[in-house]
């Protein structure tokens, strides 16, 4: 059988200092280098990615709860907006409106602990030129009733009550009052 001739680029061991075949050493041995530190890269590469996807699940996880959380704070915070607009303007109305403050102090004086308030409002009316209350109470002792207008008309901030009605259903054992009252007004210095 022939010899079978083999090809090397690596040099003959006769002439191992030849340019050439120092460079092909070099070569092959920083080649080595190079694809180790290579491997060594992607393998790192490969290994962080676990790391990584499990960071990447726990910020998803995190942001899913704080969501949760926002969407759910979402209408309180919606509620208390609307309820610091509306101290917001009840507290310029008493600013620019001060008059009524000391109208419903006056009323507030002269209220039985036994009245109950369904509905109160109080406004400037333009025909009569003074403050105007319109009362809408309950009262379950005809003795309060009787001492809150006694109370009203006595009252020296209160020109004029009118009692438009009293009435008391038979099954029900409270009075329902509606009044209208007519402030003096007040006396500028």
């Amino acid at each position: 059988m022939p010899a079978k001739k083999e090809i090397s680029l690596l040099p003959d061991e006769e002439n191992p200092n030849s340019p050439i075949a120092r460079f092909l050493q070099w070569v092959s041995t920083a080649g080595r280098f190079v694809i180790v530190f290579t491997e060594l890269i992607v393998i790192s590469a490969f290994i962080s990615r676990f790391w990584l996807d499990r960071k990447n699940s726990d910020y998803s996880d995190v942001l899913r709860q704080q969501k949760a959380i926002l969407e759910s704070t979402q209408a309180f915070e919606k509620e208390y907006s609307l309820l610091q607009q509306r101290l917001k303007l009840i507290k310029d109305f008493y600013s620019k409106t001060p008059e009524y403050n000391s109208k419903i102090i006056s009323l507030a004086e002269s209220t039985p602990k036994d009245i109950i308030f369904n509905s109160l409002t109080i406004k400037n009316d333009a025909d009569l030129k003074n403050i105007v209350a319109d009362i809408d109470l309950i009262s379950y002792k005809e003795e309060s009733i009787v001492d809150f207008i006694t109370n009203l008309t006595v009252n020296e901030n209160i020109e004029t009550v009118d009692v438009k009605s009293i009435e008391k259903k038979p099954k029900e054992n409270q009075y329902s009052v509606k009044l209208f009252l007519v402030f003096k007004p007040n006396k500028k210095t």
